[in-house]
This record gives structure tokens, sequence and C-alpha cells, in this order.
């Protein structure tokens, strides 16, 4: 929990208790779902309120969306459904706009929402009657247009209580990940090895935001897109190494928090000036932050860690490979 995440579940029980309509709005890996998800399981009466959560993908159409909405209600009385009796159900949407535009610009699932909206109920398809639905309200995530995201109609966003959620700041995301490496390192690392964590967490951030502003997407380079989740990568690398391996060596350490890096950042960019710019960077890096020269932490062509050395292993251990000629 951070403080952010604290006050966005504040904001959403409020206003989702008066009936009204959330929408989460914020880029990728900023905790949307999760926060709304967390709410909505743990936080929430269930003795009133019980969540369903829906997911939108470039292919979901307004039939399964209406057949799943249908599916979980219960007639209340002639043409009209509803959760059961004393209950109302939350209704998450995840990824909202991600569904494909006919030819007419229309987001059909959306628009079958917006019917709800707009009149309180859709039409059965089989008999063209009109179902009224009681008792529903919307919480919706969505991330900003592009990437495969559309542009959702004011028509629709118009029913909805808009609720931002901003880059993380550098000390909620330092406060997030250095929590989870310490909890990694007193479980399996000797007591030597935590001194490695504030500069991991702060290395991560700067190599990161560097990448964030110098690496910029183009037309020939439309996948220089990076965001939170590339920098839970790192450390997720990071906790895969095998412990015993590691022991108290901290340059093995840090390779492995370089190998990491490297993985994520620079497999990902398509010419060598890009690549040449983020391994200065990486040694920079090394040498601030570690206070290591790279030359002498590297003794080799290229960093390699790898869990396929030995054949058949179980489990397969996450460890440096010194043998390039063997890895061949």
């Amino acid at each position: 929990q951070t403080k952010e995440s604290v006050a966005y579940s504040f904001i959403l029980e409020h206003i989702s208790t008066q009936q009204k309509h959330v929408l989460c709005v914020g880029p990728t890996g900023t905790g949307k779902t999760l926060t709304v998800k967390q709410k909505l399981m743990t936080g929430m009466d269930p003795a009133v309120y019980t969540p369903l959560f829906l997911m939108f993908s470039a292919q979901t159409s307004a039939n399964q969306t209406q057949d799943i909405l249908d599916g979980k209600m219960d007639k209340r009385r002639k043409g009209v459904y509803g959760p059961p009796s004393g209950k109302k159900y939350m209704i998450f949407i995840d990824d909202m706009n991600m569904p494909l535009r006919e030819v007419y610009f229309a987001q059909p699932p959306i628009e079958i929402l917006r019917q709800w909206m707009d009149h309180q109920g859709w039409y059965d398809r089989k008999i063209h009657q009109k179902n009224t639905i009681v008792d529903i309200m919307f919480v919706a995530a969505m991330g900003p247009p592009g990437g495969g995201r559309q542009v959702v109609t004011n028509r629709f966003l118009r029913h909805f209580n808009h609720l931002a959620f901003p880059e993380m700041s550098d000390e909620s995301m330092t406060s997030i990940f250095g929590n989870i490496l310490t909890a990694h390192m007193d479980v399996n690392f000797p007591p030597t090895m935590k001194a490695l964590i504030n500069p991991i967490c702060e290395a991560s951030l700067q190599i990161f935001h560097r990448c964030l502003k110098e690496l910029l997407p183009t037309p020939s380079k439309s996948h220089y897109t990076f965001n939170l989740r590339d920098l839970a990568r790192i450390f997720q690398g990071c906790m895969m190494a095998d412990p015993k391996k590691i022991g108290e060596e901290q340059p093995i350490f840090i390779r492995l928090w370089a190998h990491e890096c490297q993985r994520i950042f620079r497999d990902r960019l398509t010419d060598q000036p890009d690549r040449d710019w983020f391994d200065t960077q990486l040694k920079d890096l090394v040498k601030e932050t570690f206070k290591k020269n790279w030359d002498a932490l590297v003794t080799t062509d290229r960093i390699f860690f790898g869990d396929y050395m030995v054949p058949g292993a179980d489990p397969r251990l996450y460890s440096e490979i010194m043998d390039a000629a063997m890895l061949r």
C-alpha cells in the first residue's frame, strides 16, 4: 500500500457507494486494476455489494458483453432483472477502450453499455422486448489512446466520475520495490547483501528514467515505449537467481542486475548508436551507484545468466554462465 493507493481506494469507495459510476484513467502500470480489484473484493460490504469482473479486448463484441451480464442477472418481475434481491452488482470493466471500432467508428460493447446508462436496460435479442436492469453500477479502467486503445465517445464518458492515476512518484516506486527486494534478501541472502538494496533501487529508477527521456518512439522505432512493468521486470529477474550460487558475492549480484537491464531495455534497441548509448549509461550507473569499475566487474565480453546449462535439471537454477564456449 502507498499513500496514493489508499487515497484512490478512499475516493473510489465514497463515489461508488453513492451509486455513481467511476472511471479510472492512467498509463500502464500505475496500479488501476490492482487498486480497484482489491477494493471491490475486500474493501466493500459483501452483504450489499457483489463484484463482477469483465476484461475487454480488441475482439470483444456487444453480444458477448450482453450475454455475460444477462447470465448473471436474476429475474425480479416481468421485464425487470438485477442481482439477487438485496444486493447490488459493482461491475468492473478493465481495458474499457480496447474494443475495435466498426465502420462508423462506434465500439459496439461500449454502445450496449451506453444504452443501459441512457435507458436503464437493453433489448432481449430473441423476443425483441426491453429488459430493464436495476441495482448495478460500473467501475472501469482504461489507458490513454494509442497502441491498440481507441478514443471512447464522450456520450459514454459523460456518465462517469473520472479518477486519474498519474505515474507513481520515485518515492513510491522506491518504497514498493525496496520492500519487495528486502523481503527476498531477508529470506535468501546473508545480511551483508542488504547493502545492495538501496543502490539497486536507485540505479534501476535512473536507467528507467533515462530510457524514458532519451529513447523516444519514432515511426521506425515505434516499440520504444517503456512503462512501470519494465521496471518491475528488473526486480523480478534479480529475484529469480539461485541464492546459493551468489552467496555473499556482491559483484555477482551487480552483474545480475546489469544483465536484467540489458535483457529488458538493451535487447529492445534496434540500432548500434542506441545500444552504445545504453552501454555508456549502464557503465556510468555502476560507477556512480555501486562505486565499482565496469572493467573490473565484468571480465567477459558479455554477461550471461540462464537456467538452461544443466539439461533436465529440476528445479532449473538461474545462475551466471562464465564459459562462453560451453554456452555455444
